[in-house]
This record gives C-alpha cells, structure tokens and sequence, in this order.
C-alpha cells in the first residue's frame, strides 16, 4: 500500500466521519427545532463532509484552483459556523462585525496568492492562522457564555476547542519560521497532524454538542416540573361550615361554589347529603366519626360530585366548632383531582426519566468504555508514525493501516448501533412489512460474516426449507439476523460451530434459533440481557469489542412484529437465540 493512498484513506474516513455527523445533527435538528444553534452545527458537518470531499480530487488535473477554492471554502466556513451555532445556542448574538472582515481577509488573500502570486506557504499559514482564530473564539465564548446546567460540557468542548486552536497556532508558527509545505498527500508531520486532529476533535465536537443539549433538555423539564408544582400549591381552597349531626349548610366561600359547581343560594338552607355532593357517604360518616373522637380531621381524601355531575378528588381537613352551642364541621377542602392527575403523569415523567436516565448512562459508558479503545490504538498509531515515521518499513506502515483501518470500522459500527437506537427511541424508524424467502436472506448474513468466520475456523450451518415465506420489514430483519450472527461467532471459540435453524410454529409464526458452541453466559447476564441501564458489554474470543446494544435493538424490532426473543444459555457450552416473525399467510 503506497503512502499516498494512506492518506487519502485518513481523508476519506474523515468525510465518512463528517457524513455521520450530517445525519446525527439532522436528527437533533428535526427534533429539537427549538434550540438555536443546532442548525448552524448542521452546516458544519455538511460544510466539512463537501470540504474534505473536494480534497480527494486535489490531483486532477485542471480543476486544482477550483478545488482548492471549494476545499478551503467549505472548511473554513464550517468552522465558522460551529462558531455561529455556540453563539445562538447560548442566545449570544453574531459578532458578525468582527468576523466577516476577518474571513473576507482571508478569502481575498487565499485568491491573491492562489491566482496572483501563486504561493502555496503563505496560503497555508493563513488557514492555519484563521483556523486558530476561530477555534479560540470558539472556546472563549463556550466558556464565557455557558450556563450552571452545561458547565462540565460547555468547558469539556472549550478545552477541546482551545487544544485544536494550538495545534493551528503551532503551525503557523512553524511555516513562519521556514518550515516548507509540500503535497497534501505526502506524509509529513505537518500533512499527518491536522488529519488525525480533525478527526478526533470532530467526532469530539459531536458527542460533546448532543451532551450538552441534552443537559440543558432535562434541566428545562426539571425546571418545568417545579412550576406545575407551583401551580398545584397555590391552587384555591374551598370553605364550608354544616352541622355535625345532619350535615345542614350554614355557610361557605367562593371557592365552594367553584369547586362544586353550585351557587349560594342552591345550597342555602340544604345539607350535603340532599345534594348528593359526596359519592360515598360512608365518607362523611367516617369523618364524623373522626371528628367525635379527636376533634379534627385532616388530609381526608373523598370523592366529591359536582352539579354537573362529574367528580372531583378532594383533600378536606375538618374540625369541629360550636355555633349557640351546636357543634357544626368548618372544612377546608382543596381540589386535587388536577393534582392526582398531574402526579399520576410526574409519576410517569419520573419513570421515563428513569429511563432516559438509564439511557444516558449507558450512553456515556459507550463513550467511555467503548470509544477508548479505538481512540487510543489510533492516537498510539498516530504518535508511532509522528514520532518513527522515519524508521519505519513499507510494511510496518501497512500493519499501522490495517490496525488503523480495524479502529476506524469498530468506530463505524458502534455509531452505526448508536443511530440506529437512537432513531428508535425517538420514533423514527419506518415500519414496512413486506413477504419475502428467508433463505436467501439468512443466506445472504453467512456471506457477511463469512470471513470473520474463516479466521476463526467457525462452521455455519444452515438448516432453513427452501419455501419459508415470512412477512418482516427488511431492513429491521437483516439488522435482527446480522447481530444476532455476528454476536454467535464473536463469541464463539476458534474451532466451535453456529447453527441457524427455522421451523414454522401452529400460530402462524415463524421461530429462527441462532445457537453457538461459544462460551456461554452466567444466568445474571441472561437475566440483563436486554435491559440498557445494565453493563452486558464484554468481549468476544478475540477481543472483539460489544456494547450490547445490538441486542436491544433487536427485541425492539422483534416486538414491533408481535414476535418475541428469548435465550437459553450455560457458561462454557455455549448459548441459543430463539425469536419469532410472522410467517406468510399461505403457510
């Protein structure tokens, strides 16, 4: 593998990345439209992706002014717009004054010495020297603007932002003082630095920005549920004065005419029980009797019927009072039935909260866990090649790709996993069903793993009728059968074997089993297996990384077919996946 195409493979990934990024903001953009900001980071992943697009084709011939306009363009102007989009997310307003004549400066000066005075040094320091700019601007105002319910990430992405600034500083700095610039495809340190670093920080930028949005969504729904709080202890109490033996009414306020509906004079000279305002009077009676023995009564929960006939929940507290010597009940009775509702729904709010809180954990331990390991093989590859470039053999630098490549595809795949679940917790996964072979399919997922299995010495076995139909939607199929695959042989030992198995139940059903000589799972494993606020993530016999969240994807679009998942494992023997679709209706 040639040097040149090493590079051109860094640049590559580097659009796949920002192409990621594209789809995840235009996500977030759709969802929280609400938030400003979000837009503006949008077009910077889509800036990026078209900038670092355009570099690939920097050998062309006859288009290479062209393509160093559209390059830098897009580059520059992405960055510009991450500035803008931290700026609008906390409500700042545009500094265009100061930017536009900085980047007008620029652009002016790139033609001048791109059309002009053809001189590729000084058209590099100033990138450099605007890329620092922005960067540093872009870490000042997340640090300076951000909020108490942001502050960790809001400062996690200003260090970020102010380490990208320096690695720009240094080379201007560099190619102030002589240092050449040569073809972006040779592999200096100069050409290598500003790849990997754009790489990293970008993916960097991206988790730090959805963090930071989500902090500030459930600060606001934590803030939201202090005022409806608020509201339900100021609501307006209800007072009434009858007597003790008949429940006759002497008197009562405005507030009782509201809640029961019945005006004064309705009431005036009857007694609750002729009104029928309580549903229960075996209500009353236990009041009264409370009332007999202590001479108070408080926080007494009653249905209470209004004029209108519908109900109210009310909170009454009682005591008993003399009037000419008769004892006769003063009341206050306060209207929860909106506080009974509104608990039952915070009550409800606090579970999903649970849940997203689950979530989010799960979430961070991905980031922390899972993305550690890619991250650090290529920052380890990225310091051997800064540090040894000079030393190393053709072949060491093919090693460095392919491990560099492995880092890059497991990165791939867990983003993959994350977007898929994260379009469906957030609803956005199509549903549509279709008849097809499963055969062909399953057929299809073997080919796939085909040469993982290989390496491993794993044999896969098939044992499908050929006219097994199944109604499913395709997409969600090949995700189901492709974990669940993937999982039997990364956690298969070399030598074992994988079977996938169909048979056709009475209830018009189609069960699929996946089972494997692996190494098994502990009951407490199978017990968690698909819940997302538990750590199921282990590694498979070769070290292959696994976040568990393939497997919850799988039960959600199972169950989106009225099917169901189940599993039979033992540590050391090995582990069986059972789950059902719909089969055709002909079968």
């Amino acid at each position: 593998m040639s040097i040149e195409l090493d590079i051109r493979t860094i640049i590559f990934v580097l659009g796949t990345t920002h192409l990621m990024q594209v789809l995840v903001f235009y996500q977030q953009y759709r969802v929280n439209k609400t938030y400003r900001g979000i837009g503006w980071w949008l077009m910077w992943s889509t800036a990026e992706f078209i900038g670092f697009g355009a570099m690939l084709f920097r050998n062309t011939q006859g288009f290479l002014p062209l393509v160093i306009i559209i390059q830098n363009f897009m580059i520059i102007s992405g960055t510009l717009f991450l500035y803008f989009g931290v700026n609008r997310f906390f409500d700042q307003k545009l500094n265009l004054k100061l930017m536009i004549p900085i980047v007008s400066a620029f652009f002016l000066g790139l033609l001048y010495f791109l059309f002009v005075d053809e001189n590729i040094q000084i058209r590099s320091g100033l990138i450099s020297t605007i890329l620092a700019i922005i960067s540093l601007f872009t870490a000042y105002s997340l640090f300076v603007n951000k909020n108490r319910h942001v502050t960790a990430s809001a400062n996690f992405l200003s260090g970020i932002f102010l380490m990208h600034g320096s690695i720009f500083i240094y080379r201007t700095v560099m190619i102030f003082f002589g240092t050449p610039v040569v073809n972006i495809f040779t592999p200096t340190l100069f050409n290598i630095l500003p790849y990997f670093d754009a790489l990293i920080v970008s993916l960097l930028w991206t988790f730090g920005f959805i963090i930071m949005l989500n902090q500030r969504l459930n600060a606001e729904m934590s803030e939201a549920k202090e005022d409806l709080q608020l509201i339900f202890n100021t609501s307006p109490d209800a007072a009434i004065i009858t007597r003790l033996d008949d429940g006759k009414i002497v008197n009562l306020n405005e507030g009782y005419t509201l809640i029961s509906g019945y005006s004064a004079e309705e009431m005036s000279g009857k007694s609750t029980p002729e009104i029928n305002i309580w549903k229960n009077i075996t209500d009353r009676k236990e009041v009264v009797r409370l009332l007999n023995e202590k001479g108070h009564c408080e926080n007494f929960e009653a249905i209470f019927v209004r004029k209108d006939g519908t109900e109210i929940t009310g909170l009454m507290s009682a005591k008993v009072i003399y009037l000419q010597g008769i004892p006769h009940i003063i009341s206050i009775t306060r209207d929860i039935t909106e506080r009974k509702q509104v608990e039952e729904e915070i009550k409800q709010k606090n579970e999903e909260l649970q849940k997203l809180n689950s979530e989010k954990d799960k979430f961070f331990s991905i980031i922390a866990h899972d993305l550690r390991g890619p991250f650090t093989s290529l920052l380890g590859f990225t310091r051997m090649m800064v540090e040894e470039l000079s030393s190393l053999s053709k072949e060491d630098l093919h090693k460095i790709a392919v491990s560099m490549r492995k880092s890059a595809t497991n990165l791939y795949n867990l983003l993959d996993n994350l977007l898929e679940w994260s379009r469906t917790q957030l609803g956005k996964t199509t549903f549509d069903p279709e008849t097809f072979a499963l055969l062909p399919k399953i057929l299809e997922v073997k080919e796939l793993v085909s040469e993982t299995a290989k390496k491993k010495a794993i044999d896969i076995r098939v044992d499908i009728p050929v006219d097994s139909m199944i109604v499913a939607d395709l997409h969600m199929f090949e995700t189901i059968i492709r974990n669940l695959v993937f999982n039997a042989v990364k956690f298969t030992r070399e030598g074992g074997k994988v079977d996938i198995v169909a048979k056709t139940l009475y209830d018009n059903m189609v069960e699929i089993s996946i089972k494997d000589t692996g190494i098994g799972m502990s009951i407490t494993l199978v017990n968690n297996l698909f819940n997302i606020d538990q750590n199921t993530n282990r590694r498979g016999t070769s070290g292959e990384p696994s976040t568990g969240l393939g497997l919850i994807i799988c039960k959600e679009f199972i169950e989106k077919h009225g099917g169901t998942i189940r599993v039979e494992s033992e540590e050391g023997k090995g582990s069986v996946f059972y789950f059902s679709l719909p089969s055709a209706p002909d079968q």
